[in-house]
């Protein structure tokens, strides 16, 4: 006995199957980045800015990504080597923020009064002179999570 499928009925299955499939990947994308969340505002000492800034991103079928936009995420992820000097107008708001400089109208180090300037200066190679090395938050969350991922992932499918 022989088979047959149409074209027209295969690709509304294979499309029906995408459309699960990322669905489903959304849903576990969005597991992902609460477990990162939780992880690192228990180790992070910048307000959670960081925590706030994960997101999840459709990049295209049968993939999405698990992102920051912050700047220093990725040293804050993978560290730093010494003698790497951090962005100085990111400092700028971190001081200010901390009462360590008087600052009115800019967020940019090159518009800053000399005082401030050596502040920052002196903050900046305080922190280049160490080799910062960090967790790998990301990449820790995902792998203790991998399996619950897997699971939820095949649940969802079932479900939809």
């Amino acid at each position: 006995m022989k088979y047959s499928i149409d074209q027209q009925a295969l690709n509304k299955a294979i499309n029906d199957l995408e459309k699960k499939s990322d669905n489903a990947l959304e849903y576990c994308g969005e597991y992902l980045k609460s477990k990162i969340q939780e992880q690192l505002k228990l180790d992070s000492y910048d307000l959670w800015n960081l925590a706030r800034s994960v997101a999840v991103n459709k990049v295209r079928h049968w993939l999405v990504e698990v992102w920051s936009a912050l700047v220093y995420a990725p040293i804050r992820e993978y560290g730093r080597q010494p003698w790497k000097f951090p962005n100085l107008d990111a400092l700028v708001w971190w001081t200010a923020r901390k009462g360590m400089i008087t600052w009115w109208a800019t967020q940019r180090y090159d518009d800053l009064y000399y005082k401030d300037k050596w502040t920052i200066f002196v903050i900046a190679r305080a922190i280049a002179k160490r080799w910062i090395k960090w967790k790998h938050t990301f990449e820790n969350v995902l792998n203790r999570e991998r399996d619950n991922i897997k699971k939820l992932y095949i649940q969802k499918m079932q479900e939809w």
